[in-house]
């Protein structure tokens, strides 16, 4: 296990452009978003009023898709299927904090600034070395 966790974490590193999966009405809605990981964890920064934010709290079971390279095909891909909840606390919010978000938010104390943190129950890690994909579960 030790083996797919680390290929696992070498296709999410860093900061990468994902589809999120949240459920809406008994029915899915994808979306994509920005990611940063850490570990296993998965973090988005959001609108606290956002369609993301409103559908997590009333059902926290999210899926997400995330490629190595989306330039490439045969890139390693992962999808994620976990719990999400909404975080406000500022540690968090300061800790995801980047200047680009100036652009939406006054600053990592805006009150309509938060961070989906997605928790990871199976990991399911694809690639072109095997045709079946291999499941990790935390």
């Amino acid at each position: 296990m030790k083996g797919l966790k680390n290929k696992i974490l070498e296709v999410i590193k860093g900061h990468k452009l994902v589809s999120l999966a949240t459920i809406a009405s008994g029915k899915p809605w994808v979306r994509l978003v920005m990611c940063y990981s850490e570990g296993l964890n998965l973090y988005i920064c959001t609108f606290k009023d956002s369609r993301k934010v409103t559908q997590i709290k009333k059902n926290n079971n999210v899926h997400l898709a995330i490629s190595k390279d989306l330039n490439k095909l045969e890139a390693p891909f992962v999808q994620v299927s976990g719990k999400a909840r909404v975080r406000s606390d500022a540690k968090i919010r300061y800790k995801f904090w980047r200047d680009f978000m100036k652009k939406y938010y006054s600053g990592p104390d805006d009150p309509s600034y938060v961070v989906i943190e997605v928790k990871p129950k199976l990991i399911e890690y694809q690639s072109t070395e095997t045709e079946e994909a291999q499941i990790y579960k935390n």
